[in-house]
């Protein structure tokens, strides 16, 4: 008999989640899977998953991924952040997606983006024998294909052909991430979601992000319903110094999912790649002076630690329980349940 509690669905709330490249690729993702299987049973809305080629993310085929996700879940909806358009053929990605879609009930958020900067995504160009300079060329095209793809119907010469299953509503679940102003005002002129990187590279996150989500409400149709995802890294614990204790345990085992960032001790990782830790009052507090965070649809948590401890366990309570009610999104859905209950008292 199943005596789990569920909790119902937390608007905005989401736990982002990766998978390192580790020798049994089998046990990084089951860890995932149960991640967010906990993740639905604690009311986050969403679980985003990250996919990358030849990088320190050990997952290719998000969508291959969200459609396993997709059996053992039923509520939580199921992200894509991001897959890097440029290395997918744009009609194969559409009847992937639609496939998973359709596996899912209709949960899948299909984030896409260009890919990741830095010499990150360098591999990935080598073996697809494709040029990184040429990566905006190539994520226009692709996206521009693959939304044809998305409505259902392809141009096959002699006749239309139709994608199968019919991708239905996926094309209005579309996201792309940038850092850009002019990239988040193309967003905002298709209407599609934007999703943010949990820094910016160019000053402080917030404000700079900020600009981005004014560039993307700006250009937003009229009537059109804004979908703004921020992607912030937290990691809740009873002090800073617990929580800095956790990241030197696992920088001292796993130091090469700490390299991305150039990072040579953990208190430099923490810095560079802005996670907020410490109490769940210093957090809130950090996250409530975030610009972009107060002007978000969607909160993308991750936590870096290793999926399978119980310390992320911990993590991913305290945050449903404890930070979201603290925050804009938060403190709306309580307020709306509070109204409802009133009225239905009345």
């Amino acid at each position: 008999m199943n005596t789990r509690t569920e909790l119902s669905s937390q608007p905005g709330l989401s736990i982002f989640l990766q998978t390192p490249p580790e020798a049994d690729p089998g046990r990084s993702y089951a860890q995932a899977l149960g991640a967010i299987e906990s993740a639905e049973r604690l009311g986050y809305e969403t679980a985003w998953i990250a996919e990358a080629h030849f990088a320190p993310i050990g997952l290719p085929s998000a969508l291959a991924f969200l459609s396993a996700a997709a059996q053992r879940t039923t509520r939580i909806r199921l992200g894509t952040a991001v897959v890097p358009l440029v290395f997918d053929h744009p009609i194969r990605l559409a009847e992937t997606a639609a496939v998973a879609d359709f596996l899912s009930g209709g949960r899948i958020e299909f984030g896409v983006g260009k890919s990741n900067g830095g010499g990150f995504s360098t591999s990935a160009f080598a073996a697809f024998r494709l040029d990184e300079s040429d990566k905006d060329a190539l994520y226009d095209t692709t996206l521009a294909a693959l939304k044809e793809a998305l409505h259902g119907v392809i141009d096959g010469g002699e006749k239309a052909l139709h994608v199968y299953p019919p991708p239905g509503a996926l094309l209005t679940r579309v996201w792309q991430a940038t850092a850009t102003g002019t990239n988040a005002a193309a967003i905002g002129r298709a209407g599609d979601g934007l999703l943010l990187h949990r820094l910016a590279f160019e000053g402080e996150t917030g404000p700079v992000q900020a600009a981005l989500v004014d560039r993307y409400l700006d250009a937003l149709p009229a009537g059109a319903e804004p979908r703004i995802g921020v992607s912030r890294s937290v990691l809740p614990a009873a002090s800073r110094a617990d929580a800095l204790a956790l990241v030197r345990s696992d920088f001292a085992k796993n130091p090469v999912q700490y390299t991305g960032f150039g990072a040579a001790s953990p208190e430099e990782y923490l810095q560079r790649s802005n996670v907020y830790y410490g109490t769940v009052d210093e957090i809130a507090e950090r996250l409530g002076d975030d610009e972009a965070v107060a002007r978000s649809t969607d909160y993308l948590f991750s936590i870096p630690l290793p999926n399978e401890s119980a310390e992320f366990g911990d993590g991913l309570r305290a945050i449903a329980e404890e930070l979201y009610p603290r925050l804009p999104l938060g403190a709306e859905a309580t307020h709306r349940a509070g109204s409802s209950t009133l009225r239905a008292a009345v």
